[in-house]
């Protein structure tokens, strides 16, 4: 196989020489060209929302269906260029056996192995050709290459033009390819030969070519990531037991806990119904106990006819409350009444407390008044309800 340099002085990445795999091996870092041919580039109809290894495999299902058998023999290999590591449509594809071999023919400064067609400099709006009527390298594009006969090359040029457009120009380095050069012609395409001029941003590997290095494993990647994954398997898998156990242990109580929950409930409804609510829906046990047993006291109070402390107290509360009252003891004798002794401010506020009272239809007596050391008054009133006699 001929090295670039054999044909014309091309555009070149300054740090990096290239030589044929298998040829003299040039100081420094170099790339090693294989011959084109032997590394087609195949089109692939991938959906775009596929990623990864989905992406991947999809891609190696088509290659076996238009390859068939072959496919085993072979090994693919995204073309990803300009960062384009997702959305790739197009595969190197390379037998394993010829591959292995030239692993062994290249040198330690060999920083990638590549189809030679990778090694001409393209743009977005051009194509580049270099080579022989027998032999020629073309790229149509960053994303497009071949390695083949000036006669395929003009087939496959018009069907490139019939799907993408034509090129602004095509570059040519080396000897003319008049097959080609006359295709060009009849189409109003643009020839330039030889070196692009000082402004022209046209230089070999500026697109990341080197990325695809056919040496590189493709399954290396994955395989380092399930290695690193299944150190974690297992304190993973243990965690995640641990975690069953801990949820079904809490899944438990909650169960047992819901069931006694349930036969309490059960069992006060039917305390409810037995005692306080023979009939009717229960909708709020304890309201509706509430409710029933002040029915139930006010039964009582009516057939003894004698009134509860708690109701007489609950008589006086809101007059001693406004009064300004300060309650000090509070005591119920049945023969008495309700007895409360008061802090008053005055012994014009006792009279007026009382007068408030007998407003309310309690009956008040005062069994004590008198001045206490800080200037204020004690009271010592009793209160009963006025069917109890004064």
């Amino acid at each position: 196989m001929a090295d670039l340099a054999e044909f014309s002085p091309v555009p070149t990445d300054p740090g990096l020489a290239t030589a044929p795999v298998g040829g003299p091996v040039p100081r420094g870092r170099y790339v090693a060209l294989v011959p084109g041919e032997a590394v087609p580039l195949v089109a692939l109809d991938l959906p775009g929302r596929l990623r990864g290894v989905a992406r991947e495999q999809v891609a190696q299902r088509q290659l076996s269906d238009l390859l068939g058998p072959e496919a085993g023999a072979l090994q693919m290999r995204p073309f990803a260029l300009d960062g384009n590591a997702e959305g790739w449509t197009r595969v190197l594809v390379v037998e394993r056996a010829a591959l292995a071999r030239w692993r062994e023919q290249v040198g330690k400064g060999c920083v990638a192995v590549l189809p030679d067609y990778l090694a001409l400099p393209v743009d977005e709006s051009s194509w580049t050709v270099a080579g022989t009527p027998e032999r020629v390298r073309a790229r149509f594009g960053p994303a497009d290459g071949v390695t083949t006969t000036e006669t395929a090359l003009c087939l496959q040029a018009e069907a490139i033009m019939a799907r993408d457009g034509a090129p602004d120009r095509v570059w040519r380095y080396g000897p003319p390819l008049p097959e080609f050069e006359a295709w060009l012609t009849a189409r109003d395409i643009p020839l330039v030969e030889g070196m692009p001029d000082k402004g022209a941003d046209l230089r070999a590997f500026s697109r990341g070519e080197t990325g695809l290095d056919l040496r590189a494993d493709p399954q290396a990647a994955r395989r380092r990531l399930r290695r690193q994954l299944s150190a974690w398997c297992w304190p993973v898998l243990t965690g995640a037991v641990a975690a069953g156990l801990w949820a079904a242990a809490q899944i438990a109580v909650i169960r047992a806990t819901e069931a006694e929950t349930a036969a309490l409930t059960a069992r006060a409804t039917e305390l409810t119904r037995a005692e306080f609510i023979p009939s009717g829906p229960i909708l709020d046990m304890r309201v509706q106990i509430a409710r029933a047993l002040a029915e139930q006291r006010s039964t009582l109070r009516g057939r003894s006819g004698r009134v509860s402390p708690l109701d007489l107290f609950a008589g006086a509360a809101p007059v001693l409350s406004g009064a300004g009252a300060r309650l000090e003891t509070v005591a119920w004798a049945p023969e008495d009444g309700l007895q409360l002794v008061l802090d008053m401010g005055d012994f014009a506020a006792v009279d007026a407390l009382v007068d408030s009272l007998a407003a309310e239809g309690l009956r008040i007596t005062v069994r004590d008044a008198r001045l206490g050391e800080e200037g204020n008054v004690t009271a010592d009133l009793t209160i009963r309800e006025p069917e109890q006699g004064g």
